[in-house]
């Protein structure tokens, strides 16, 4: 199954939100600086960072020259962020099919789906039905969040004896790296109980601001989780399987879910250190929402590619439990056909 990652692009700041079961995509960095700046293996002992950033968890427990946010040589990338010219780009589905409930329409949808996520493991959706707008107004409100000061922020972190350790605001990815990475997040149990408003609460001083974020999230992933319903049917489709096999055991909710948001603030070292690390992810499904600065990257048949960002399309990659509910299920289907 294909492994995504996300460049982490020189003097930019990236933003990108995740929603759905738990899955974090690699960041890398875009190509090594010049005119004196760093170069891989080098260090600026803190010169130019940000005053904020000094005192951040991401530096916290770091020596002073910085060197746990340098990666091994095996793990830079390939291609840089912003290198789009491959042979191949991820592949694209017109969902546009799911508003007529033209029952050939929908076959046809379903079987590109299940093909594509069958090649690939990843797939960027159009006509999907989740508003530009509701997009436009969760990352704005998210924008907003990580330009806030740092000690407010980490108003919004969960104690380790909280039952939401590990939600909330925060700077480590999850993960177990070959080095550090460079992130900032914030994420919260969405499904099946929604517990974004205690954190936000404590890092916003104005009520109105705390409500608007909430707000934005919400009514987002909202949007997402009917869309993941709608995927998970068409693929039971595309299987010739009954189109509520995958969703019947929700009971209606969208199941255990987290919504998460990564940013990438500028990084000194943005030459040598990643955001995350390359992985495949343990659950169904994960619908992701890039910025315009982009940096995701997806690896198929052993190269990465960067995955250029577009307007009003999602990206939705399938993970490792439902690789293998769609690998079985497409091997007996192969099986079965040359049964007498």
């Amino acid at each position: 199954m294909p492994v995504a990652k996300a460049l982490h692009p020189s003097h930019h700041q990236s933003l990108m939100h995740e929603a759905g079961p738990n899955n974090h995509f690699r960041t890398a960095p875009s190509a090594p600086q010049r005119n004196g700046a760093l170069l891989r293996g080098q260090s600026d002992n803190y010169t130019g960072l940000r005053p904020e950033a000094k005192k951040s968890n991401l530096l916290r427990g770091a020596s002073a020259d910085l060197s746990e946010f340098i990666w091994p040589k095996d793990q830079w990338p390939s291609v840089p962020h912003n290198d789009f010219h491959m042979a191949q780009e991820l592949p694209t589905v017109d969902l546009s099919g799911l508003q007529s409930n033209d029952p050939l329409e929908l076959e046809k949808i379903a079987q590109l789906l299940v093909k594509t996520f069958s090649n690939w493991g990843f797939v960027q959706v159009i006509n999907h039905g989740v508003p530009t707008e509701v997009i436009d107004r969760m990352q704005y409100e998210a924008r907003k969040f990580f330009d806030l000061p740092l000690e407010q922020k980490e108003k919004g972190v969960a104690p380790t004896s909280s039952k939401y350790e590990g939600f909330g605001y925060g700077v480590e990815s999850g993960f177990f790296y070959a080095g550090k990475p460079w992130i900032d997040r914030f994420q919260c149990r969405w499904s099946p109980v929604c517990e974004i408003r205690e954190p936000v609460e404590k890092v916003f001083t104005e009520t109105s601001d705390a409500e608007l974020f909430s707000n934005s999230i919400e009514e987002y992933n909202g949007r997402l989780d009917k869309l993941a319903m709608q995927i998970l049917e068409l693929c039971a489709r595309g299987l010739g399987l009954p189109v509520d096999t995958f969703t019947k055991p929700f009971n209606g909710t969208a199941g255990d879910c987290i919504a998460r948001m990564n940013y990438y603030p500028p990084c000194p070292l943005s030459s040598l250190t990643l955001g995350l690390g390359a992985h495949t992810d343990p659950n169904l499904l994960t619908i992701l929402s890039q910025c315009k600065v982009g940096g995701l990257q997806v690896c198929k048949d052993g190269t990465w590619m960067s995955v250029k960002p577009k307007p009003d399309t999602l990206i939705i990659n399938i993970g490792d439990t439902f690789e293998v509910l769609l690998f079985f299920q497409l091997r007996f289907k192969s099986c079965t056909q040359f049964l007498p």
